[in-house]
């Protein structure tokens, strides 16, 4: 015998079958969904369970109601997305604004004439710069009396009596500096060259004439030709001594020094014995040409 249902409900043994239309993979499934997402079950008989305790009471088991549950998350979320604060995008538009402002008031229409360098001109190399030549007592003296004030004056003193104690002679009134040992090419080679040995020195300074043992260092190296013809000048024309009464036509000039350099270039020092021998006192060097 067959078993009653006791609630006497309908027994559903199939599924509710849902019209396709059409015989597409689509239409073919669509009966199965329908049956996974029926909100209602059966008991392992095929009949209606209607406890509330039950799985799929209300649909609570049917998958589209899982998937709800799923789909109402959100996304946790992640650094480097937050949105651009307000103030943030105002100020970089005012920034924009304002360097397009300052670019089209300041760029004079990008003009060639404005932002290009004028055609370079060449600037001429100045070659070296010649020595002075003096050619007047007051121009030469002003030269040598700097020159000797800083290298002969710890020698001869300023007043150019010189040191008799250190076997240094005078200069003013020497008759090697205007008497009669006195001559341009002479005295171009003492300061050139520098002078050794014995020496008659005769000077109303000083009461002494015979120098032994004299040492003056050679200028050569330290002074140009026209500083010795401005020292020698100076030298020839201060304190008593006056050996050129014409301004225009002074004894000793840069010619006059070059003239003796070119004659021996370096050399040791003279001596008082050499320089009377030979070199006259009319005796004068042939000229040389400027460097």
């Amino acid at each position: 015998m067959s078993e009653t249902n006791p609630t006497n409900a309908p027994v559903r043994t199939d599924a509710p079958v849902v019209p396709t239309g059409g015989d597409s993979v689509q239409d073919l499934h669509r009966a199965h969904m329908a049956q996974m997402n029926d909100p209602v079950m059966l008991t392992a008989d095929g009949v209606h369970d209607t406890a509330v305790d039950e799985p799929g009471a209300g649909g609570a088991d049917s998958v589209q109601s899982m998937h709800d549950v799923l789909m109402r998350e959100q996304a946790e979320p992640r650094d480097g997305f937050e949105p651009v604060p307000f103030w943030v995008a105002v100020v970089c538009g005012a920034l924009l604004m304002w360097g397009g402002f300052y670019v089209g008031s300041n760029s004079a229409d990008f003009r060639a004439d404005v932002y290009d360098e004028p055609n370079p001109v060449a600037t001429p190399v100045a070659g070296p710069v010649a020595d002075p030549d003096p050619q007047t007592v007051e121009e030469l003296k002003a030269i040598g009396g700097r020159k000797y004030s800083a290298i002969c004056a710890a020698c001869h003193l300023p007043e150019g009596v010189g040191k008799p104690a250190e076997n240094i002679p005078p200069l003013d009134g020497s008759n090697w500096v205007t008497g009669d040992q006195s001559s341009p090419a002479r005295l171009s080679r003492i300061v050139l060259y520098g002078l050794k040995g014995n020496i008659e020195v005769k000077s109303p300074q000083v009461p002494r004439t015979a120098w032994g043992a004299a040492a003056m260092p050679p200028h050569a190296d330290q002074l140009k030709d026209y500083e010795i013809a401005g020292v020698l000048t100076y030298v020839r024309n201060s304190w008593s001594n006056k050996a050129d009464p014409d301004d225009k036509k002074p004894a000793i000039t840069a010619a006059t020094v070059r003239a003796a350099r070119a004659k021996y270039g370096k050399r040791d020092s003279v001596t008082a014995a050499e320089l009377q021998e030979k070199f006259p006192k009319d005796y004068a060097d042939p000229p040389a040409p400027k460097k």
